[in-house]
């Protein structure tokens, strides 16, 4: 069976395509915002789209209106997409085809055990599972990870050597009919010809499975920018889960120049309650990925791959 997408290409004859991918689990925070404007600055930068992509392939864990308070928050932060809003729960055909594809050429199983049981089986082995003819019917789909990706360079990490975690076969649909974040990342990024990824460390470990979907599909892989944590008082990242606080809105020049401190620019005194317009300027023109790599705070409690 052919590969569901386009031919494969080279980025370097596209334009530059980045984006902001939120979960519409709950309003943004400081650390989506960090996200957020890092993938901002650079698409401006490189004179290419932002694009807003909101992950709502997860129903239970989402937030009545979310994905409209998001919007209104990067709006009301000055930080203004290309294009119409992707939804992902407009892709469901698309994740089949690419489901389809993998499973035709030999590179899935099903699988019905638990997550502890999953977690209990020795890194890089495949279960049980991969060697019996189960049915799709209350089982998840498995990818039979061959392609394992050992390391990446990272435009702000550099050099980034994966666990051997990297090698372990991981799910791409749920024993609930849910797609997978690991599959429909990957092909919403193809569909959107995304050249480069800019997001929070702590999803620096998916990336290994990712670029192992970038290959099985013949398809090239996006550049990646991993950027710094926010972290609480607690010492644990700020996230929806942790219960962050949600972006005070009426503080967007403030919250910006809090959030470019973190990727390593100081804004001048002047700058500090200046319009959102004005900020982003003197961040286009001033903060670069350098800034943050060279920041030696920066990473202090990242999460390692």
């Amino acid at each position: 069976m052919l590969s569901p997408f386009d031919a494969r290409r080279s980025h370097q004859e596209t334009q530059y395509v980045g984006r902001f991918a939120p979960s519409p689990s709950g309003p943004l925070h400081l650390g989506s915002l960090v996200a957020a404007l890092g993938s901002y600055l650079r698409a401006r930068q490189m004179d290419g789209k932002w694009l807003l992509r909101i992950e709502d392939i997860d129903p239970p864990r989402e937030q009545a209106n979310a994905d409209e308070l998001i919007k209104e928050t990067l709006v009301r932060h000055g930080l203004l997409w290309d294009e119409d809003v992707i939804y992902q729960h407009n892709s469901h055909e698309r994740y089949e085809q690419a489901l389809k594809y993998l499973r035709v050429n030999g590179h899935c199983y099903f699988c019905q055990c638990t997550r502890k049981q999953r977690l209990a089986n020795p890194k890089g082995q495949p279960c049980a599972c991969a060697q019996l003819a189960l049915s799709p019917q209350g089982s998840a789909t498995v990818l039979r990870n061959t392609v394992a990706v050992h390391e990446i360079d990272d435009l702000a990490l550099g050099r980034v050597s994966f666990e051997e975690q990297s090698k372990d076969d991981f799910i791409l649909r749920r024993k609930d009919g849910l797609y997978a974040y690991q599959l429909a990342v990957v092909v919403d990024d193809i569909a959107s010809g995304v050249t480069e990824v800019v997001r929070g460390a702590d999803i620096l470990p998916a990336t290994a499975y990712q670029l192992a979907l970038y290959n099985l599909f013949a398809q090239p892989a996006p550049a990646y920018v991993h950027l710094p944590l926010v972290m609480g008082d607690n010492g644990q990242k700020l996230s929806k889960q942790n219960h962050a606080p949600p972006l005070n809105n009426e503080l967007a020049s403030s919250n910006l120049c809090t959030a470019l401190e973190t990727l390593g620019l100081r804004v001048p005194s002047h700058l500090n309650n200046a319009p959102v317009t004005d900020i982003l300027d003197f961040a286009v023109h001033n903060w670069s990925v350098a800034l943050t790599a060279d920041n030696p705070h920066a990473f202090d409690n990242r999460i390692d791959a």
